[in-house]
C-alpha cells in the first residue's frame, strides 16, 4: 500500500510550487522591461537632439541681435557687400537700395539737410570653419548722406 503524505506535507509541496518564477514568466518580464527602457532611451535621445537645436537657435538669435546692433552703427549711403564676424559665427551680408534716394524736407516744407535711401540688408550666417549655412537674416535700414550744412537762424556765431 502507498503511503499518503500527511496534511503538513501537502502544504509543503504546494508552497514549493509557488516559490519563484517560471522561465516563461522571467522572459515575459524581461521583454516588458526592455520595451520600457527602449521607449525611455528613445525619448531621451529625441530630447537631447531637440535641446541641441534649441541651443543652436539661441546662438543664432543672439548673433542676429549683435549683427543688428552693428548695422545700427553704419550709415549706408551706397550698396555694400561685407562680412561680419563674432562669437564663432560669420555673416556674409549685402545691402541693396530698395527705394531711390530722396531729399528730406524740413517741417516748414523747405529743403532738408540730408538725402535718405531705404536699403534691404540680407545676411547668410555660417559657423566659422563650416560650409553649411545655419541661418538667414533680412532687415531694412535707412541710409543717409549730408547735402547741406544746417544754418543757425538768429544765432550768434561770435565767441
Amino acid at each position: 500500500m502507498v503511503e499518503q503524505p500527511a496534511l503538513s506535507d501537502k502544504k509543503l509541496i504546494r508552497k514549493n510550487k509557488e516559490i519563484g518564477m517560471t522561465l516563461l514568466e522571467a522572459v515575459v518580464a524581461l521583454a516588458i522591461l526592455s520595451a520600457g527602457l527602449t521607449a525611455v532611451f528613445s525619448w531621451y535621445g529625441t530630447l537631447l537632439v531637440g535641446l541641441k537645436r534649441a541651443e543652436e537657435r539661441l546662438e543664432v538669435v543672439q548673433f542676429s541681435k549683435n549683427f543688428e546692433s552693428y548695422l545700427s552703427t553704419l550709415n549706408l549711403s551706397n550698396e555694400v557687400d561685407n562680412v561680419y564676424v563674432a562669437n564663432g559665427l560669420s555673416a556674409n551680408w549685402s545691402a541693396k537700395l530698395v527705394e531711390g534716394k530722396k531729399e528730406g524736407k524740413t517741417l516748414a516744407g523747405g529743403l532738408g539737410h540730408y538725402r535718405f535711401g531705404l536699403y534691404t540688408v540680407t545676411a547668410e550666417i555660417y559657423r566659422i570653419g563650416e560650409d553649411a549655412q545655419i541661418g538667414t537674416l533680412s532687415t531694412r535700414i535707412v541710409g543717409y548722406e549730408g547735402l547741406r550744412l544746417p544754418s543757425i537762424v538768429g544765432g550768434n556765431n561770435a565767441d
